[in-house]
């Protein structure tokens, strides 16, 4: 009989926790009638500071995170310029080698050489050996 009473007991408290009223929902004029203890300053201020320097501290985060994303797109854009003027340096470079290659050919500087400074190729016997002597 001792558990049955147990039983009923616990599964009447079961109901009780899982269905009761909130107390500030209760319609009973009674309990209304008893004034409850207010909350001090302390306890009030406390929590509403904690919250208000938090939200402070997500803004200041969201701000922040805003401006690291336009300096990285103002960053990444001059590295596009960059680069792309990197390209342009690299074809006028291949274009002065070609440039210099054509200038620097033989049959180019002998035929400047013969039509501007009057030059021409020596005879065998126009050569000359010197050789160094100690």
């Amino acid at each position: 009989m001792s558990s049955s009473f147990i039983s009923s007991f616990v599964s009447s408290l079961k109901v009780r926790i899982l269905f009761s009223t909130p107390k500030w929902l209760s319609r009973n004029k009674e309990k209304e009638a008893i004034p409850q203890p207010m909350l001090s300053v302390e306890a009030v201020a406390r929590p509403v500071f904690v919250v208000a320097i938090l939200v402070v501290l997500i803004v200041c985060s969201a701000l922040a995170v805003t401006y690291e994303a336009f300096q990285y797109r103002n960053l990444f854009n001059k590295q596009q310029i960059i680069v792309q003027q990197w390209d342009g340096f690299q074809v006028e470079w291949g274009q002065l080698l070609l440039e210099q290659s054509a200038l620097g050919a033989n049959n180019r500087v002998e035929r400047v050489a013969s039509k501007q400074l009057n030059m021409i190729a020596p005879q065998p016997s126009m050569i000359e050996i010197v050789q160094y002597e100690r």
